[in-house]
């Protein structure tokens, strides 16, 4: 009996995901296993943008692990995608290659616009009959994603230079959080934006959702039941945050360990967001990059990912 599965992996800057899956007689997925790994392959970088053997290892040690997980499942029903991090580096090409043999299977290095435009396929999934216009915001660990469009298509999406990993260790190198770093990390993150944000305000959006870890660390701190997230309580949570003066008392706060390196760079990056695009609230995504992986194999199954 043939294997009906199929595999989505998303090797981010900060994790690295695998979604095993199953096609649904209504043309929809059904998630059968999610499998996730803190890798921080952007932590690795070097002044020369030159990813360190250090980090390249801890993501051949996961995709070693991913192996073992797709055996079964046909090579045309696997595909896999690497972001900012292999985008940006130096020594992106032999990273790829070491990358590929450990798991099995060929990796497609996608550009900003055709991430964006899978995350927004992967959080509006949902809305495949609505007519609502919706903002995505996706935080990664050396990107950050924006884009709006009209129930599940994009209509303007960008890509911009700044992520959890590479904003926390810019500004929050040596493990401090003061007024004047998370300052400094908000201008910068509203310098990026600024040139891209009339076209954003122009849109007229009915719903914002955000669709990665930032977002789903600060959802899960709400309280019960579970509210969204406002400006005001992200300004409120940062005075917190600020008040414990060090990355290492974050746990303090309820925040994850894994999420807590990373934690202060994606708050400030999200506090700009909000602030320049005047959003009030924003609200979990139902999907990521990964979900849109999966929703490309479906509906176009021999599309390229290109520009």
């Amino acid at each position: 009996m043939q294997d009906a599965r199929f595999a989505a992996i998303d090797l981010g800057s900060n994790s690295f995901h695998l979604i095993i899956a199953t096609a649904k007689r209504d043309g929809h997925y059904r998630i059968l296993a999610r499998h996730r790994q803190k890798v921080r392959l952007a932590d690795g970088f070097d002044q020369h943008m030159v990813v360190s053997d250090q980090a390249i290892q801890r993501g051949l040690d996961c995709l070693s692990h991913f192996a073992t997980l797709l055996q079964g499942i046909a090579p045309e029903r696997v595909l896999c995608v690497a972001t900012a991090t292999l985008r940006k580096a130096t020594n992106s090409q032999p990273m790829l290659a070491r990358l590929e043999q450990a798991l099995g299977h060929s990796i497609q290095v996608i550009s900003g616009e055709i991430e964006a435009e899978l995350i927004y396929q992967g959080a509006t999934e949902h809305l495949l009959h609505s007519q609502q216009h919706v903002l995505v915001l996706d935080i990664g660990g050396a990107s950050t994603e924006v884009i709006v469009g009209h129930g599940c298509q994009p209509e303007h999406l960008v890509s911009l230079d700044m992520g959890c990993v590479t904003w926390q260790n810019r500004f929050f190198g040596e493990q401090k959080i003061s007024q004047t770093n998370c300052d400094a990390a908000i201008a910068a993150a509203k310098a990026t934006l600024e040139p891209h944000s009339k076209r954003f305000l122009a849109a007229h959006w009915q719903h914002v959702c955000g669709a990665s870890g930032t977002f789903r660390t600060l959802y899960d701190m709400r309280t019960r039941p579970k509210r969204p997230i406002t400006l005001t309580w992200l300004h409120e949570l940062l005075a917190q945050v600020i008040a414990l003066g060090q990355v290492k008392k974050l746990g303090e706060l309820g925040i994850r360990g894994d999420r807590q390196p990373v934690f202060v760079g994606g708050l400030c990056i999200l506090i700009a967001l909000l602030e320049c695009l005047a959003i009030e609230q924003v609200d979990i995504a139902k999907g990521a990059l990964r979900e849109g992986l999966l929703v490309r194999m479906l509906t176009r199954p021999n599309s390229p990912l290109a520009d």
